[in-house]
């Protein structure tokens, strides 16, 4: 295989060996967004992942966090939002398991957006049971750049999401559903991204996720290593091909 495998969405800090997980994917060169669900667990590993070139730390604040200070945690966002080009895993949740009501995520949302709508940053999106949602408020504080991360909405919603120039970010278990089997079908090759969601899909890393490739291979009906350097230049072309600068 090529060089250029990526992981765009992947928990690093939830691995209990998390520091060799982020020394492998630097070795192996695996480009992977390193996404938090809080902004204090940014600021808390920012320093260490800082001086890789291959794992990209993203500042997140997850819909599905409920025990922290609200106040603490923005007042992290807003200190680290110049560090990093990736923001995430941010969104929102209506489904069952939401701990936290329709409104208050979507304040959370809303200081988000708010916060980054001037500025150059890509986005990694939780959209579970709220996709339309999501969309409409990506649109309304004008955000360029997105990935919808393991989508699994309407397929009218995901051709809107096109129309605005997202991206999709796909994932093992996506390949082994029927209903994520068709949305993959329906991607175009250029807005499709690779990610793990490690370790919450399990028995997968960042550096041994051939399984997604394979299954692409399969249905373009092309070797893996078009595949490979599809989706890096896909992963490229997000950041304006800004290769050198993927930092803030």
């Amino acid at each position: 295989m090529i060089n250029g495998l990526i992981d765009t969405h992947c928990h690093i800090n939830f691995f209990k060996n998390a520091g060799e997980v982020a020394i492998e994917c630097e070795k192996r060169k695996i480009h992977t967004i390193y996404v938090t669900t809080l902004p204090s667990q940014f600021d808390e590993t920012f320093e260490y992942v800082k001086p890789l070139k291959y794992v990209y730390p993203s500042l997140g604040f997850h819909c599905l966090e409920s025990d922290y200070n609200l106040e603490k945690e923005k007042r992290f966002f807003l200190k680290n939002i110049e560090k990093t080009k990736f923001i995430g895993e941010v969104g929102l949740d209506f489904s069952k398991r939401a701990s936290k009501s329709k409104e208050e995520q979507i304040d959370l949302f809303k200081f988000v957006l708010e916060s980054i709508q001037d500025k150059e940053k890509i986005v990694n999106l939780h959209s579970n049971n709220a996709e339309e949602k999501v969309l409409e408020m990506l649109i309304k504080y004008d955000i360029k750049k997105a990935i919808f991360h393991w989508y699994s909405g309407k397929i009218s919603t995901f051709n809107q999401i096109l129309n605005y120039g997202y991206y999709f970010s796909i994932n093992e278990s996506m390949t082994k559903s029927k209903k994520g089997q068709n949305i993959i079908s329906k991607m175009p090759r250029d807005r499709i991204l690779i990610e793990t969601d490690a370790p919450f899909i399990k028995d997968v890393l960042p550096y041994k996720n051939f399984n997604v490739y394979y299954y692409l291979s399969t249905i373009w009906n092309e070797s893996i290593d078009y595949v490979i350097k599809k989706t890096f230049d896909n992963f490229i072309n997000l950041q304006d091909n800004k290769k050198n600068n993927l930092f803030g």
